[in-house]
């Protein structure tokens, strides 16, 4: 009975190490992508407070959900797409006020790029 508990913490010994080098993988891509994206940030406590601010600008836009998500999400309009009762997003019949967010999505790009 004891090898059957040494081969069991054996296993989970080597799942925990497999866990472990995935996460580290996945922490070093994170910040590989975080580096692209926000390269003059010293740290990740930078680079976040970069993504935040980048992020609060999308959530002052017309149609979006209430925490900066996807226009149509939080209950406000869109149709139920089938999975888990989500909404897909909705698109502004004629395009009226899409011009003016791809401008201000532009405009916030280029201050990015500077």
């Amino acid at each position: 009975m004891s090898f059957w508990i040494i081969l069991s913490w054996v296993f989970v010994l080597a799942l925990t190490a497999i866990n472990v080098v995935i996460f580290l993988k996945l922490k070093q891509a994170n910040e590989g992508m975080m580096k692209s994206m926000f390269p003059n940030a010293k740290n990740m406590n930078e680079a976040m407070a970069g993504m935040q601010q980048m992020m609060s600008g999308f959530g002052g836009m017309q149609g979006m959900g209430g925490m900066g998500g996807m226009p149509g999400a939080g209950g406000k309009g869109g149709a139920r797409n089938g999975f888990g009762g989500a909404r897909t997003p909705t698109l502004p019949a004629g395009g009226g006020n899409a011009d003016a967010q791809l401008k201000a999505a532009m405009e916030l790009l280029n201050k990015m790029k500077k």
